[in-house]
């Protein structure tokens, strides 16, 4: 009889191993929901910079009452866009640090400077996009001037939050397709995430 339940319990040690197997790794975040899972906290002080993939969570529209939202989440409000290129943040020591980055067309070739903000913050102020295209299909030849301020926390070695406050100024174009904005400038706001590349 004692073989028996022996038996028994290490079937049920293996089957709970198989059903368990997914369920959770060693870094605590589930295999299931890689996509959306936040990466497990770590020390912020271990940081030292690296290449990240960033990713728009939100966006919120003070300009154009949403018209503007596919700039930054091209296939809807409800998916996050992940980044075409990877940005390198500095580690603190290199702040400040001036540099240029690749996001997207039409967003390339942007001059930032990243200043420590304390706290284990970062900050760029005023990095400035001379001619964004709108989009061509609804707005023809209309480009603006963004002005992006930049606020990032470091929670983990490997994983940073934001915001972007991107102020949209002088519209123009010469087929006269610019939208009519309320008040000039006007502000996005963007929800952000970064994730250290491998």
């Amino acid at each position: 009889v004692a073989m028996g339940w022996m038996r028994v319990f290490g079937v049920m040690l293996i089957v709970g191993a198989v059903l368990c197997t997914g369920c959770k790794r060693d870094d605590g975040v589930s295999d299931d929901d890689d996509d959306d899972a936040t990466p497990t906290p770590g020390d912020p002080s271990e940081y030292t910079g690296g290449d990240f993939q960033f990713t728009t969570l939100m966006v919120e529209d003070g300009c154009l009452d949403g018209a503007l939202e596919v700039l930054f989440m091209p296939e809807g409000p409800a998916v996050p866009n992940h980044w075409e290129y990877p940005t390198y943040l500095p580690s603190f020591d290199e702040m400040p640090t001036t540099y240029p980055i690749d996001l997207r067309e039409p967003f390339m070739g942007i001059i930032v400077t990243v200043e420590d903000a304390g706290n284990f913050q970062m900050r760029v102020d005023d990095a400035v996009m001379e001619e964004v295209l709108l989009g061509e299909d609804r707005y023809g030849d209309c480009v603006v001037t963004m002005t992006c301020d930049v606020d990032l926390t470091v929670i983990s070695p490997a994983y940073v939050t934001g915001t972007t406050a991107i102020a949209i100024s002088d519209p123009r174009g010469e087929d006269d397709r610019c939208p009519v904005f309320d008040a000039l400038p006007c502000t996005m706001t963007l929800d952000l995430t970064a994730e250290l590349n491998d």
